[in-house]
Protein backbone atom coordinates (compact mmCIF):
# COMPACT_ATOMS: atom_id res chain seq x y z
CA UNK A 1 0.00 0.00 0.00
CA UNK A 2 1.29 3.45 -0.95
CA UNK A 3 0.00 6.50 0.90
CA UNK A 4 0.93 9.78 -0.77
CA UNK A 5 -0.44 12.57 1.41
CA UNK A 6 -1.26 15.97 -0.05
CA UNK A 7 0.55 19.09 1.04
CA UNK A 8 -1.26 21.55 3.35
CA UNK A 9 -4.04 23.43 1.50
CA UNK A 10 -1.85 25.72 -0.57
CA UNK A 11 -4.18 24.78 -3.42
CA UNK A 12 -7.64 23.19 -3.68
CA UNK A 13 -9.02 26.68 -3.11
CA UNK A 14 -12.66 25.65 -3.50
CA UNK A 15 -12.40 21.93 -2.76
CA UNK A 16 -11.43 21.97 0.91
CA UNK A 17 -14.90 20.93 2.08
CA UNK A 18 -15.99 18.84 -0.93
CA UNK A 19 -15.72 15.08 -1.26
CA UNK A 20 -13.78 13.48 -4.09
CA UNK A 21 -16.79 12.89 -6.34
CA UNK A 22 -17.84 16.53 -6.20
CA UNK A 23 -14.30 17.78 -6.77
CA UNK A 24 -13.97 15.61 -9.88
CA UNK A 25 -17.29 16.84 -11.27
CA UNK A 26 -16.61 20.47 -10.42
CA UNK A 27 -13.09 20.20 -11.82
CA UNK A 28 -14.45 18.83 -15.10
CA UNK A 29 -17.13 21.50 -15.52
CA UNK A 30 -14.87 24.33 -14.34
CA UNK A 31 -12.23 23.40 -16.92
CA UNK A 32 -14.96 23.06 -19.56
CA UNK A 33 -16.30 26.54 -18.78
CA UNK A 34 -12.85 28.11 -18.59
CA UNK A 35 -11.93 26.50 -21.91
CA UNK A 36 -15.03 27.81 -23.66
CA UNK A 37 -14.19 31.30 -22.40
CA UNK A 38 -10.42 31.25 -22.90
CA UNK A 39 -10.07 29.46 -26.26
CA UNK A 40 -11.67 32.24 -28.41
CA UNK A 41 -9.30 34.73 -26.79
CA UNK A 42 -6.33 32.41 -27.48
CA UNK A 43 -7.46 32.05 -31.10
CA UNK A 44 -7.59 35.83 -31.52
CA UNK A 45 -4.16 36.19 -29.92
CA UNK A 46 -2.61 33.55 -32.17
CA UNK A 47 -4.21 35.04 -35.29
CA UNK A 48 -3.09 38.54 -34.36
CA UNK A 49 0.52 37.39 -34.10
CA UNK A 50 0.44 35.25 -37.26
CA UNK A 51 0.88 31.91 -35.47
CA UNK A 52 -0.63 29.71 -38.17
CA UNK A 53 -0.30 26.03 -38.95
CA UNK A 54 2.36 25.31 -41.59
CA UNK A 55 1.43 22.56 -44.07
CA UNK A 56 3.44 20.49 -46.48
CA UNK A 57 3.38 21.66 -50.10
CA UNK A 58 1.50 20.03 -52.97
CA UNK A 59 4.82 18.73 -54.31
CA UNK A 60 5.35 16.89 -51.02
CA UNK A 61 1.92 15.38 -50.36
CA UNK A 62 0.03 15.86 -53.65
CA UNK A 63 -3.69 15.05 -53.17
CA UNK A 64 -3.59 15.55 -49.40
CA UNK A 65 -2.53 19.18 -49.90
CA UNK A 66 -5.66 19.72 -52.01
CA UNK A 67 -7.89 18.07 -49.36
CA UNK A 68 -6.36 20.28 -46.65
CA UNK A 69 -6.35 23.44 -48.74
CA UNK A 70 -9.11 24.98 -46.62
CA UNK A 71 -7.02 24.67 -43.46
CA UNK A 72 -4.58 27.39 -44.50
CA UNK A 73 -4.69 30.34 -42.12
CA UNK A 74 -5.91 28.32 -39.13
CA UNK A 75 -3.92 29.21 -35.99
CA UNK A 76 -1.89 26.58 -34.17
CA UNK A 77 -0.47 26.18 -30.63
CA UNK A 78 -4.05 26.06 -29.36
CA UNK A 79 -2.91 23.56 -26.73
CA UNK A 80 -2.18 26.67 -24.65
CA UNK A 81 -5.92 27.03 -24.03
CA UNK A 82 -6.16 23.45 -22.72
CA UNK A 83 -3.24 24.21 -20.41
CA UNK A 84 -4.80 27.42 -19.07
CA UNK A 85 -8.29 25.97 -18.59
CA UNK A 86 -7.18 22.67 -17.05
CA UNK A 87 -4.53 24.07 -14.71
CA UNK A 88 -6.86 26.86 -13.54
CA UNK A 89 -9.51 24.28 -12.64
CA UNK A 90 -6.90 22.08 -10.94
CA UNK A 91 -5.78 25.00 -8.78
CA UNK A 92 -9.35 25.36 -7.56
CA UNK A 93 -10.26 21.73 -6.95
CA UNK A 94 -7.11 19.56 -6.60
CA UNK A 95 -4.65 19.34 -3.72
CA UNK A 96 -1.12 19.18 -5.04
CA UNK A 97 0.70 16.15 -3.65
CA UNK A 98 3.88 14.56 -5.01
CA UNK A 99 1.92 12.62 -7.63
CA UNK A 100 0.24 15.72 -9.04
CA UNK A 101 3.44 17.77 -8.99
CA UNK A 102 5.43 15.13 -10.89
CA UNK A 103 2.60 14.73 -13.41
CA UNK A 104 2.44 18.48 -14.01
CA UNK A 105 6.22 18.81 -14.28
CA UNK A 106 6.22 16.23 -17.09
CA UNK A 107 3.22 17.92 -18.73
CA UNK A 108 4.77 21.39 -18.65
CA UNK A 109 8.17 20.10 -19.83
CA UNK A 110 6.61 18.24 -22.76
CA UNK A 111 4.40 21.24 -23.58
CA UNK A 112 7.49 23.45 -23.69
CA UNK A 113 9.19 20.96 -26.01
CA UNK A 114 6.11 21.05 -28.26
CA UNK A 115 6.05 24.86 -28.21
CA UNK A 116 9.69 24.99 -29.34
CA UNK A 117 8.85 22.55 -32.15
CA UNK A 118 5.87 24.67 -33.23
CA UNK A 119 7.96 27.84 -33.09
CA UNK A 120 10.67 26.25 -35.25
CA UNK A 121 8.11 25.39 -37.92
CA UNK A 122 6.61 28.88 -37.91
CA UNK A 123 9.99 30.66 -38.01
CA UNK A 124 11.29 28.45 -40.84
CA UNK A 125 8.01 28.62 -42.72
CA UNK A 126 7.83 24.87 -43.34
CA UNK A 127 6.45 21.76 -41.64
CA UNK A 128 9.87 20.57 -40.43
CA UNK A 129 10.39 21.54 -36.81
CA UNK A 130 12.83 19.86 -34.47
CA UNK A 131 14.65 16.80 -35.78
CA UNK A 132 13.42 13.48 -34.32
CA UNK A 133 16.61 12.87 -32.34
CA UNK A 134 16.33 16.30 -30.74
CA UNK A 135 12.84 15.53 -29.46
CA UNK A 136 13.91 12.11 -28.21
CA UNK A 137 16.94 13.61 -26.47
CA UNK A 138 14.79 16.13 -24.59
CA UNK A 139 12.24 13.44 -23.72
CA UNK A 140 15.10 11.30 -22.38
CA UNK A 141 16.19 14.25 -20.21
CA UNK A 142 12.62 14.65 -18.94
CA UNK A 143 12.47 10.94 -18.07
CA UNK A 144 15.85 11.09 -16.33
CA UNK A 145 14.77 14.16 -14.33
CA UNK A 146 11.52 12.50 -13.25
CA UNK A 147 13.38 9.32 -12.28
CA UNK A 148 15.84 11.29 -10.12
CA UNK A 149 13.01 13.27 -8.54
CA UNK A 150 11.04 10.10 -7.81
CA UNK A 151 14.00 8.46 -6.13
CA UNK A 152 14.15 11.35 -3.62
CA UNK A 153 10.58 10.62 -2.45
CA UNK A 154 10.36 7.07 -0.99
CA UNK A 155 6.62 6.51 -1.71
CA UNK A 156 6.99 7.75 -5.31
CA UNK A 157 10.19 5.72 -5.64
CA UNK A 158 8.21 2.61 -4.68
CA UNK A 159 5.75 3.31 -7.48
CA UNK A 160 8.54 3.71 -10.02
CA UNK A 161 10.59 0.71 -8.94
CA UNK A 162 7.87 -1.86 -8.17
CA UNK A 163 6.39 -2.65 -11.56
CA UNK A 164 4.04 -5.57 -12.16
CA UNK A 165 6.06 -7.01 -15.03
CA UNK A 166 4.81 -9.75 -17.35
CA UNK A 167 5.84 -13.24 -16.28
CA UNK A 168 8.66 -13.46 -18.79
CA UNK A 169 10.47 -10.52 -17.16
CA UNK A 170 9.84 -11.27 -13.49
CA UNK A 171 12.78 -13.63 -13.23
CA UNK A 172 15.30 -11.09 -14.52
CA UNK A 173 18.05 -10.00 -12.13
CA UNK A 174 17.19 -6.98 -9.93
CA UNK A 175 20.22 -5.00 -11.11
CA UNK A 176 19.20 -5.53 -14.71
CA UNK A 177 15.67 -4.35 -13.86
CA UNK A 178 17.16 -1.15 -12.41
CA UNK A 179 18.75 -0.50 -15.82
CA UNK A 180 15.66 -1.52 -17.78
CA UNK A 181 13.19 0.63 -15.81
CA UNK A 182 14.42 4.11 -16.85
CA UNK A 183 14.59 2.92 -20.47
CA UNK A 184 11.10 1.46 -20.17
CA UNK A 185 9.71 4.73 -18.77
CA UNK A 186 11.45 6.66 -21.53
CA UNK A 187 9.73 4.46 -24.10
CA UNK A 188 6.36 5.01 -22.41
CA UNK A 189 6.73 8.81 -22.20
CA UNK A 190 8.37 9.33 -25.59
CA UNK A 191 6.16 6.77 -27.32
CA UNK A 192 2.91 8.17 -25.96
CA UNK A 193 3.71 11.86 -26.47
CA UNK A 194 5.00 11.29 -30.01
CA UNK A 195 2.10 8.93 -30.74
CA UNK A 196 -0.45 11.59 -29.81
CA UNK A 197 1.48 14.08 -31.93
CA UNK A 198 1.39 11.74 -34.94
CA UNK A 199 -2.35 11.18 -34.46
CA UNK A 200 -3.05 14.92 -34.40
CA UNK A 201 -3.39 15.18 -38.17
CA UNK A 202 -7.09 15.79 -38.80
CA UNK A 203 -9.67 17.90 -37.01
CA UNK A 204 -10.74 16.49 -33.66
CA UNK A 205 -8.99 13.11 -33.94
CA UNK A 206 -6.35 13.38 -31.21
CA UNK A 207 -8.34 15.52 -28.77
CA UNK A 208 -11.39 13.21 -28.71
CA UNK A 209 -9.23 10.22 -27.91
CA UNK A 210 -7.31 12.18 -25.26
CA UNK A 211 -10.68 13.01 -23.69
CA UNK A 212 -11.51 9.30 -23.41
CA UNK A 213 -8.04 8.48 -22.04
CA UNK A 214 -8.28 11.08 -19.28
CA UNK A 215 -11.73 9.82 -18.31
CA UNK A 216 -10.35 6.27 -18.17
CA UNK A 217 -7.36 7.10 -16.00
CA UNK A 218 -9.49 9.43 -13.90
CA UNK A 219 -11.70 6.45 -13.03
CA UNK A 220 -8.62 4.30 -12.36
CA UNK A 221 -7.20 6.97 -10.05
CA UNK A 222 -10.57 7.36 -8.31
CA UNK A 223 -10.70 3.66 -7.38
CA UNK A 224 -6.97 3.31 -6.69
CA UNK A 225 -7.51 4.94 -3.30
CA UNK A 226 -10.46 2.66 -2.45
CA UNK A 227 -9.13 -0.37 -0.54
CA UNK A 228 -12.33 -2.36 -1.08
CA UNK A 229 -12.19 -2.05 -4.86
CA UNK A 230 -8.42 -2.55 -4.97
CA UNK A 231 -8.71 -5.88 -3.14
CA UNK A 232 -11.12 -7.19 -5.78
CA UNK A 233 -9.36 -5.78 -8.85
CA UNK A 234 -5.89 -5.65 -10.37
CA UNK A 235 -5.33 -2.09 -9.11
CA UNK A 236 -2.67 -1.08 -6.60
CA UNK A 237 -3.72 0.95 -3.58
CA UNK A 238 -2.22 4.47 -3.80
CA UNK A 239 -3.44 6.82 -1.10
CA UNK A 240 -2.86 10.07 -2.94
CA UNK A 241 -4.29 8.91 -6.26
CA UNK A 242 -7.51 10.79 -5.53
CA UNK A 243 -5.78 14.01 -6.56
CA UNK A 244 -4.79 12.45 -9.89
CA UNK A 245 -8.48 11.67 -10.38
CA UNK A 246 -9.31 15.36 -9.95
CA UNK A 247 -6.43 16.33 -12.26
CA UNK A 248 -7.64 13.92 -14.97
CA UNK A 249 -11.17 15.29 -14.61
CA UNK A 250 -9.86 18.83 -15.11
CA UNK A 251 -7.95 17.84 -18.24
CA UNK A 252 -10.95 15.90 -19.58
CA UNK A 253 -12.98 19.11 -19.26
CA UNK A 254 -10.22 21.09 -20.94
CA UNK A 255 -10.08 18.60 -23.83
CA UNK A 256 -13.86 18.70 -24.31
CA UNK A 257 -13.89 22.50 -24.43
CA UNK A 258 -11.08 22.49 -26.98
CA UNK A 259 -12.91 19.97 -29.15
CA UNK A 260 -15.72 22.52 -29.59
CA UNK A 261 -13.27 24.69 -31.55
CA UNK A 262 -11.21 21.86 -33.04
CA UNK A 263 -14.05 19.86 -34.62
CA UNK A 264 -14.20 19.94 -38.42
CA UNK A 265 -13.80 22.55 -39.81
CA UNK A 266 -11.31 23.46 -37.08
CA UNK A 267 -10.97 27.03 -35.87
CA UNK A 268 -7.68 26.19 -34.14
CA UNK A 269 -5.15 23.35 -33.97
CA UNK A 270 -3.55 22.34 -30.69
CA UNK A 271 -0.18 21.87 -32.40
CA UNK A 272 2.78 20.08 -30.90
CA UNK A 273 2.36 22.30 -27.84
CA UNK A 274 -0.85 20.48 -27.00
CA UNK A 275 -0.19 17.05 -28.50
CA UNK A 276 3.24 16.38 -26.99
CA UNK A 277 2.22 17.93 -23.67
CA UNK A 278 -1.00 15.95 -23.29
CA UNK A 279 0.69 12.76 -24.46
CA UNK A 280 3.41 13.21 -21.86
CA UNK A 281 0.82 13.82 -19.15
CA UNK A 282 -1.12 10.72 -20.15
CA UNK A 283 2.06 8.62 -19.97
CA UNK A 284 3.18 9.83 -16.54
CA UNK A 285 -0.33 9.43 -15.08
CA UNK A 286 -0.37 5.82 -16.28
CA UNK A 287 3.05 5.25 -14.71
CA UNK A 288 2.06 6.86 -11.39
CA UNK A 289 -1.07 4.69 -11.25
CA UNK A 290 1.09 1.62 -11.96
CA UNK A 291 -0.79 0.98 -15.21
CA UNK A 292 1.84 1.71 -17.91
CA UNK A 293 0.94 -1.39 -19.91
CA UNK A 294 -2.70 -0.26 -20.09
CA UNK A 295 -1.68 2.48 -22.54
CA UNK A 296 -1.22 -0.15 -25.25
CA UNK A 297 -4.98 -0.85 -25.12
CA UNK A 298 -6.31 2.47 -23.82
CA UNK A 299 -4.18 4.43 -26.29
CA UNK A 300 -4.56 1.89 -29.07
CA UNK A 301 -5.31 4.63 -31.59
CA UNK A 302 -1.96 6.27 -30.88
CA UNK A 303 -0.19 2.91 -31.02
CA UNK A 304 -1.75 2.00 -34.37
CA UNK A 305 -1.01 5.40 -35.88
CA UNK A 306 2.63 5.18 -34.80
CA UNK A 307 2.95 1.62 -36.09
CA UNK A 308 1.52 2.67 -39.45
CA UNK A 309 4.33 5.24 -39.81
CA UNK A 310 6.98 2.71 -38.75
CA UNK A 311 5.66 0.08 -41.17
CA UNK A 312 5.46 2.57 -44.04
CA UNK A 313 9.02 3.81 -43.54
CA UNK A 314 10.40 0.27 -43.13
CA UNK A 315 8.60 -1.02 -46.22
CA UNK A 316 9.78 1.89 -48.37
CA UNK A 317 13.40 1.49 -47.28
CA UNK A 318 13.59 -2.30 -47.53
CA UNK A 319 11.20 -3.10 -50.38
CA UNK A 320 10.72 0.30 -52.07
CA UNK A 321 6.96 -0.18 -51.75
CA UNK A 322 4.28 1.60 -49.77
CA UNK A 323 1.85 -0.32 -47.56
CA UNK A 324 -0.54 2.63 -47.19
CA UNK A 325 -1.43 5.42 -49.59
CA UNK A 326 0.03 7.71 -46.94
CA UNK A 327 1.05 7.41 -43.30
CA UNK A 328 -0.07 7.97 -40.59
CA UNK A 329 -3.12 5.77 -41.10
CA UNK A 330 -5.75 8.54 -40.91
CA UNK A 331 -4.27 10.11 -44.07
CA UNK A 332 -4.59 6.75 -45.83
CA UNK A 333 -8.34 6.76 -45.16
CA UNK A 334 -8.59 10.41 -46.21
CA UNK A 335 -7.08 9.54 -49.58
CA UNK A 336 -9.47 6.59 -49.82
CA UNK A 337 -12.32 9.11 -49.76
CA UNK A 338 -13.46 9.02 -46.14
CA UNK A 339 -14.42 12.35 -44.57
CA UNK A 340 -12.63 13.75 -41.55
CA UNK A 341 -15.82 13.63 -39.48
CA UNK A 342 -16.38 10.01 -40.50
CA UNK A 343 -12.84 8.98 -39.54
CA UNK A 344 -13.05 10.72 -36.16
CA UNK A 345 -16.48 9.21 -35.44
CA UNK A 346 -15.33 5.67 -36.30
CA UNK A 347 -12.08 5.93 -34.33
CA UNK A 348 -13.96 7.37 -31.34
CA UNK A 349 -16.25 4.33 -31.21
CA UNK A 350 -13.38 1.86 -31.65
CA UNK A 351 -11.43 3.62 -28.90
CA UNK A 352 -14.47 3.44 -26.60
CA UNK A 353 -14.64 -0.32 -27.19
CA UNK A 354 -10.94 -0.64 -26.28
CA UNK A 355 -11.54 1.33 -23.09
CA UNK A 356 -14.46 -0.91 -22.18
CA UNK A 357 -12.24 -3.99 -22.67
CA UNK A 358 -9.53 -2.42 -20.50
CA UNK A 359 -12.07 -1.70 -17.75
CA UNK A 360 -13.27 -5.32 -17.87
CA UNK A 361 -9.70 -6.63 -17.60
CA UNK A 362 -8.81 -4.40 -14.64
CA UNK A 363 -12.08 -4.76 -12.74
CA UNK A 364 -12.80 -8.39 -13.66
CA UNK A 365 -12.45 -9.47 -10.02
CA UNK A 366 -15.13 -7.01 -8.92
CA UNK A 367 -17.64 -8.51 -11.34
CA UNK A 368 -16.61 -12.11 -10.65
CA UNK A 369 -17.01 -11.78 -6.86
CA UNK A 370 -20.07 -9.57 -6.81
Amino acid sequence: MLDIRPFPPVVSLLGAHCNLEKRCLWGFFTALLFGLIVTPKVIRFLSRHGIYQVFRSRQQVHTLAILHNGKAGVPTMGGISVLIASLSAALLWASFNDLVIIALLVYLSCSLLGAVDDAAKIIRGNSKGLVAWQKLFVQALITWGVWKLAMKSPPIGDIFTNVDWPRQIRGVDAEMIAVILPIFYFLVIAGTSNGVNITDGIDGLAITNMLQCFIFFGVIAFFSCNAGVVNKSSLTYIGGASELAVLCACFAGGCLSFYWFNTHPAMVFMGDTGAIGLGGLLAIVAILLKQPFAIVLVGSVFVIETLSVALQVTSKKLFHKKIFLMAPLHHHFELKGYTERGIVRTVFVLQAICLAIAFCIIFYGCFARS
